[in-house]
């Protein structure tokens, strides 16, 4: 079977599902429903990485106010269902809230089940017995390379042995690990080692990404990989999470539209984007946003918690995110995959000139022209 027939083959099976989930996104434009629900506690970090979407970092920074989070929380649980939305608690680094436990502890006793994400340096005996205590169930721990290519990405020595310890605190308690792996062109040879590493841990899985033309990123533009590496990074993934002797799960990121190509084979779910449908967040100064990984721009601030109630923001506003921006977007009018892709993921949307930043169909098409 040749390349093309096996293509046609992959567009024949998955264009069905495919268009019944283009057109639940239709639905969730009008019938948006919350299932994610992000509180970004600080964006204070005690590290400096050069790949940060939101540029944290440094010892100055804001801390989302405990009083304002928790009684916006309490208004979450009154108008949605609990156990319907997952509260990720993130940062910068949201171990340094001091608060911390007291919020986690609150959301567990709200109802919501709840997750961290953290890059692991500060989880030492206490925050394990303490996230324990709040009813966690697993964290996603940032592990980006072997050991000096980890640290020289984080910008500081020793965080790689802090993470790999942190690893074994977690599992020693009974807390599932997911580790993520941001891919650049400093760690792109170090992938099958990497691999064999996480193997090694026990986790329960392994979340793979590219890094991404946003935040800090854009001013190390030296590690953006190129498109044969991104290519080559999705296969790889395909083959690990379909290999045999593969231990946990292996997929790539939500991010992504990935052409007939690699979608439904790199993770469970086809791709939409949930900014604004099902996806919410609360920033460190209170103002309402849809994926924190989105530039923050004023005109996509929603509302603030000290002066408006969540759910009435999440019925009447994020229109900027329920509407159909590509067209918008002259190449994507053009792309016959359109329906699918519905112009990407939403935080590498170029909002100043309506087009992607990023495309994987782009990519392709490059490749296959050399």
């Amino acid at each position: 079977m040749t390349a093309e027939e096996l293509l046609q083959m992959k567009i024949a099976a998955k264009t069905p599902d495919m268009k019944r989930l283009a057109a639940y996104r239709e639905y969730l434009r009008g019938h948006p429903r919350l299932t994610y629900l992000f509180a970004e506690l600080t964006d204070r970090c005690n590290l400096r990485c050069l790949h940060c979407g939101s540029s944290c970092g440094g010892e100055k920074g804001r801390f989302l106010d405990t009083g304002l989070l928790l009684n916006a929380l309490a208004t979450v649980a009154e108008d949605f269902e609990p156990k319907s939305v997952m509260i990720c608690l993130t940062g910068g680094e949201p171990l340094l809230h001091k608060d911390f436990f007291t919020i986690a502890e609150s959301v567990h006793s709200l109802g919501f089940p709840w997750g961290i994400t953290t890059n692991g340096t500060l989880i030492d005996d206490r925050a394990v017995a303490g996230m324990a205590a709040a009813g966690l169930r697993s964290v996603t721990l940032s592990l980006d390379g072997l050991a000096e290519t980890h640290d020289e990405l984080r910008g500081a020595k020793g965080c790689f042995d802090r993470v790999i310890a942190a690893v074994h605190r977690l599992r020693d308690a009974g807390i599932g690990v997911q580790i993520t792996s941001v891919i650049h062109r400093r760690n792109y040879h170090e992938l099958e080692p990497l691999y064999e590493l996480v193997c090694g841990l026990g986790a329960q899985s392994w979340r793979v990404i590219n890094i991404e033309p946003i935040g800090r990123a854009l001013l190390n533009g030296d590690l953006l990989l190129s498109d044969g590496q991104m290519l080559g990074l999705l296969d790889f993934i395909r083959e690990k999470r379909y290999a045999v002797s593969t231990p946990m799960e292996v997929c790539f990121g939500c991010s992504h539209y990935l052409s007939f190509e690699y979608e439904h084979e790199l993770r469970d779910n086809y791709f939409i984007c949930g900014s604004g449908l099902y996806v919410g967040s609360i920033l460190c100064n209170g103002d309402i946003y849809s994926c924190l990984d989105i530039e923050r721009r004023p005109e996509l601030v929603q509302g603030n918690i000290a002066r408006d109630r969540f759910s009435d923001v999440w019925r009447d506003g994020f229109r900027e995110f329920r509407s159909d921006r590509t067209l918008l977007c002259q190449q994507c009018m053009e792309c016959p995959e359109k329906e699918f892709c519905a112009g990407d993921s939403t935080h590498t949307w170029d909002f100043d000139h309506h087009k992607p930043m990023f495309c994987v169909l782009s990519a392709m098409r490059k490749e296959q022209s050399l």
